[in-house]
């Protein structure tokens, strides 16, 4: 099984962030919502993840199947040619992201990838701990098969998860790497 992340690891950018400035772009009426959520969430009023559930019902009422398309599109332009080499022809791959599952469920099938665990509207935020559970749950086993791909500290659970198998790091961060190291992590670098 390879499991891969998407913001800044399959995709090089952050997912989201792009999805609510296409959110804005494209549909005028959720736009002073958008700038209020946004503002609270900079000013730290709200955490990451509320600010998702606030943004994701609005796009869900606003944004037409034929729009989620459009912006799959976009994330298509943005993938990391290193980790498409790596899950193009792996045996199972599971896309396992914190982006909500509103534009992942269509991003990953644009992809052909099987598989897919994400943040779900009123759920819990799929990161840390809460990824590595619904992987768990959804019947997913490390083994020395598994790899694991992804760019960031959060997935730590998931790559000490993974310590028979191949850990990938994409573009880490220096706080990343030292979290890694520290943890006692084997992993390579993409």
């Amino acid at each position: 099984m390879t499991i891969v992340d998407l913001d800044g690891t399959l995709v090089d950018c952050n997912s989201f962030t792009e999805f609510v400035k296409f959110l804005f772009k494209r549909c005028p009426a959720a736009r002073f919502p958008l700038i209020k959520v946004v503002v609270c969430r900079k000013l730290r009023i709200i955490s990451h993840h509320a600010a998702k559930e606030r943004i994701i019902p609005l796009a869900a009422d606003l944004l037409s199947t034929t729009d989620v398309k459009e912006f799959v599109e976009f994330l298509c332009s943005r993938i990391n040619p290193k980790v498409k080499e790596i899950i193009t022809g792996a045996e199972g791959v599971c896309l396992a992201t914190a982006a909500p599952e509103i534009y992942v469920s269509a991003f990953a099938s644009e992809v052909n990838i099987p598989r897919f665990n994400a943040t779900r509207q009123g759920g819990e935020e799929n990161k840390g701990k809460h990824k590595l559970d619904n992987l768990l749950n959804s019947g997913i086993i490390f083994d020395e098969n598994t790899i694991v791909i992804t760019d960031h500290r959060d997935d730590l659970p998931l790559l000490k998860a993974n310590c028979k198998g191949v850990n990938y790091i994409v573009n880490p961060s220096r706080r990343s790497l030292e979290a890694l190291r520290q943890e006692g992590i084997r992993f390579e670098i993409i």
